[in-house]
């Protein structure tokens, strides 16, 4: 059982460890088993030394460190499947079981999905049966009694851990936090290339789900905010490096909207929230000169947040002149027909708002058409946009307006991030998905602040009226359009994404506020440690004495065997029918006594005593088709001795 511990373990890893770890794991896996059966001779001391040097090099090669979650736990598989050529007495196959509860917990750390959770349970019940077989003698450790006594052992502990989980108090921060990782993940990035965001248009996955505490905007309005883009090279915008310009202050203009996100881990530390952002509670963050909100560390596990925004702010003071240089820009050399054309346009208007309305009358007016499959364009890519291909997608919109914008001396900036969401009707929340992705403009006017443009409601207004999975239409996979056009596979989309969101939030992101929210609305007022503590001891005496009493009940020694309790069942039937059995009384007796008691029940009698005391004291186990046969006997002699007169006593 050590090795299947081991084993289930590995596979936890499948996903994230470098395939050549889980190749020595499987190597180290097939020659133990070899080895057990006599076919193959484990190394020596010196080899096995070589072998753990050889695979903890391997491991810095492929890392760099051994620190961090996924060196960490690709340096404990492979050491793991070095004790396995070394495995000499039961205290070595325990350190296997110890090793594979570590993986175990490697895996718990780095991801929390519910669709895992079977898999986690699967494999601590397997260590644990593992534990239990090395910890039985000899005639007790078989892998069905180890199973039972482990699934025994988890139920016990299923009420305490409930209450440990509910009650024990939790410290600021989440409880599943690890260090970042350098692995790759699927999202918005901190550059946005012609085509970038169109890539992700494929992409069913989840980016982060929203809760209204109100009715929600109109799907038109609801632009999430995400990375803000400053520096552009001809191609490829980028978020600013340099020193961060004063933010203007800014009045609300709107109703403030409310909300709760739960967001998808992404590797990097933007938050995102309904444009414009406010405020974001529940997470240590802060707010750019951009409007952009930053978490103090990277996203590394799903995070709950509440946030706060306005539909619409109105700036009370100019731009500064750092912010009007960093959003005026532009890189010398590059797209010169742009250029051209944004002097031609700003001749004509009589000032920036009219600029503005031209250069979105020509976005309209030129040709300019949406494709979720654009070409490639060159290094002059917003010259190949608006005079070549003239075929784009909202970051190319963008990229075109914002250069138009800053070509004439207007500050402007491309701002990434979502727009819309699906409605989830079991949940009651909006999902908001990678191919949800969007890009939009911000441009600069003095009296107003800031303003949203969105050139691609200009190019394809249905894109602000219909959510990205509507529009992918034939152009999304098989599985994609079933699960769009077939109401039950979408039903049980949603349903699986809200017990998702369920887990999310209730149990993964379950921190102090909502351990305190929790213990409020149980009625337990403020809480104090003190309280706690009392609860956390009451309920460890009640679960305490309910174990005792549990393991008081059940039967002392081993249970008998399937022959005794037909024996059992046998001698109880002839009690219920009024014949007392002994437990020194021989079988012949009791037949003898039987027939004489039930003489019309003779045969069944007879059957039934010889069969046993055959297979009781047969030369081999009995077989089941033997076993089967006797059973079927017992009810036969049931049948008989119940309409069976009985024999007249003195």
């Amino acid at each position: 059982m050590p090795l299947a511990a081991f084993g289930c373990a590995v596979l936890l890893h499948v996903e994230r460890a470098p395939p050549w770890s889980l190749a020595v794991a499987g190597i180290g896996v097939a020659l133990q088993l070899l080895h057990q059966r006599g076919r193959v001779k484990m190394p020596g001391t010196i080899w096995r030394a070589v072998i753990a040097l050889g695979l903890l090099m391997a491991t810095l090669a492929s890392y760099r460190s051994v620190s961090g979650l996924a060196a960490g736990s690709t340096l404990l598989l492979v050491m793991g499947a070095a004790k396995l050529l070394e495995i000499r007495q039961a205290r070595d196959a325990r350190v296997i079981v110890l090793v594979a509860l570590a993986l175990l917990m490697a895996a718990v750390l780095d991801r929390q999905s519910l669709l895992r959770v079977p898999l986690y349970a699967a494999s601590a019940w397997i260590s644990l049966a593992a534990l239990a077989a090395l910890g039985a003698d000899q005639e007790s450790n078989s892998p069905r009694r180890a199973m039972a006594t482990a699934g025994r052992a988890l139920l016990f502990a299923l009420p305490l851990a409930a209450l440990c989980f509910v009650f024990v108090p939790r410290l600021p921060g989440a409880l599943w936090s690890v260090p970042p990782d350098n692995s790759a993940t699927t999202g918005l990035g901190d550059e946005m290339s012609p085509g970038s965001i169109s890539s992700l248009s494929n992409s069913d996955e989840i980016a982060f789900r929203v809760r209204f505490e109100g009715p929600a905007p109109p799907l038109a309005q609801r632009y999430w905010r995400g990375p803000v883009l400053h520096e552009f090279d001809g191609q490829t915008w980028r978020r600013s490096r340099r020193l961060q310009a004063i933010r203007p202050q800014v009045q609300p203009d709107s109703a403030p909207v409310r909300y709760r996100i739960l967001q998808e881990p992404t590797g990097r530390n933007y938050l995102f929230g309904l444009d414009a952002i406010a405020e974001i509670t529940g997470r240590r963050s802060f707010k750019l000169f951009d409007g952009q909100v930053v978490s103090a560390v990277a996203v590394t596990s799903a995070i709950a947040y509440d946030g706060l925004s306005y539909l619409h702010l109105r700036s009370t003071g100019p731009l500064s002149g750092l912010g009007r240089r960093i959003d005026t820009a532009l890189p010398p050399g590059r797209n010169p027909r742009t250029l051209g054309l944004a002097r031609e346009l700003r001749g004509e208007a009589s000032d920036d708002r009219d600029y503005v309305q031209r250069v979105l009358r020509h976005f309209r007016e030129s040709g300019l058409r949406y494709t979720l499959s654009p070409p490639l364009l060159g290094a002059d890519s917003v010259d190949d946009l608006l005079f070549g291909t003239r075929l784009g997608f909202c970051g190319h919109f963008a990229s075109a307006y914002v250069t138009l914008m800053r070509a004439a001396g207007v500050p402007a900036r491309v701002v990434t991030g979502y727009l819309g969401g699906t409605w989830n009707d079991i949940g009651g929340y909006y999902a908001v998905r990678q191919s949800d992705a969007h890009a939009w403009a911000e441009i600069w006017l003095d009296g107003d602040g800031w303003v949203r443009i969105d050139p691609t409601a200009v190019v394809a207004p249905q894109r602000l009226q219909r959510t990205m999975q509507d529009l992918l239409g034939e152009r999304a996979s098989m599985t994609d359009q079933l699960f769009i056009r077939v109401p039950w596979l979408r039903g049980l989309r949603d349903s699986l994404d809200a017990a998702t969101n369920w887990w999310q939030e209730r149990i993964v992101n379950y921190n102090l506020s909502a351990q305190l929210s929790l213990l409020r609305r149980l009625g337990m007022g403020e809480v104090d440690y003190r309280k706690l503590a009392l609860i956390l001891l009451a309920g460890a005496t009640l679960w305490g004495v309910w174990v005792s009493r549990g393991l008081r009940l059940r039967p002392a020694g081993p249970a008998p065997d399937p022959l005794a309790q037909l024996w059992h069942a046998y001698a109880a039937l002839l009690g219920k029918r009024g014949l007392e059995v002994a437990l020194h009384d021989a079988p012949g007796a009791i037949a003898r006594r039987a027939v004489q008691r039930f003489p019309a029940a003779d045969a069944e009698i007879s059957n039934f005593s010889a069969d046993y005391l055959r297979l009781r004291f047969g030369p081999a186990a009995p077989a089941p088709e033997q076993m089967r046969a006797l059973r079927q006997r017992l009810r036969a002699l049931a049948r008989a001795t119940a309409a069976a007169p009985r024999a007249r006593t003195a």
